[in-house]
């Protein structure tokens, strides 16, 4: 992740955990779903949030007929800086043709001072598209307290087992207002074995964080 405090929400939360492959077991009701991968980079918002170093990462999910659902997800991050666990819960539902997702999400650092914070987010999905905002409810650092980011996407199956995916996202961080875009374009290929993923990502900032296109390769397995 970044060297400033900025990095504090140079996260990914919901975002990794939900896109991952996912399995498991489920009853009449409810359902508990797996995931692990390996990745190049940890790519969040156009930056690396590790440094440019390769992570593990991995979660699980529980999830009712109701529309609730909690989970956690957790990925390594740059040398010394320990990990990211995320812990979340929302609710799901669909209304006028739409999909709907709200919750909350609380980002830990075991290993870094100051730097927990937790977001409530919101999206809404039509078809392949979908658009998303996360907002800082509360931070250890309170001047972090009401960043937002902005979020476009959608995810396309090209041919059968290959899926593109893009997306077109907006940053304002407190307390100064620090904004910028970012941009991403990746392709996924399904197979029986696990899921191989190549992500170009790059932003318009090179002031605060590097706007160096970033290329990573991905593979992510669930069980």
């Amino acid at each position: 992740m970044h060297a400033t405090l900025k990095k504090s929400l140079i996260s990914s939360a919901v975002t990794g955990a939900l896109l991952v492959g996912t399995a498991g077991f489920s009853t009449a009701q409810a359902e508990v779903e797996f995931n692990v991968g390996v990745f190049s980079d940890y790519i969040l918002w156009g930056t690396s949030a590790s440094d440019n170093n390769a992570v593990v990462q991995g979660g699980i999910d529980y999830s009712h007929e109701s529309g609730f659902y909690a989970g956690t997800w957790v990925s390594t991050l740059g040398s010394g800086e320990g990990q990211e666990v995320d812990l979340y819960a929302g609710y799901t539902f669909e209304a006028g043709g739409l999909d709907f997702d709200l919750g909350y999400v609380y980002y830990y650092y075991p290993a870094l001072d100051d730097f927990d914070y937790g977001d409530i987010y919101g999206s809404v999905g039509f078809g392949p598209f979908y658009a998303s905002i996360q907002y800082a409810l509360n931070a250890d650092d309170s001047d972090f307290k009401g960043s937002m980011v902005y979020k476009v996407g959608g995810d396309f199956e090209l041919v059968p087992s290959i899926s593109l995916n893009a997306e077109l996202g907006y940053v304002d961080l407190e307390p100064d207002s620090t904004t910028w875009t970012f941009w991403s374009l990746g392709l996924t290929k399904s197979t029986d074995y696990g899921d191989i993923s190549l992500t170009y990502a790059q932003n318009n900032d090179g002031d605060v964080v590097s706007d160096d296109p970033l290329f990573v390769v991905g593979y992510s397995i669930s069980f």
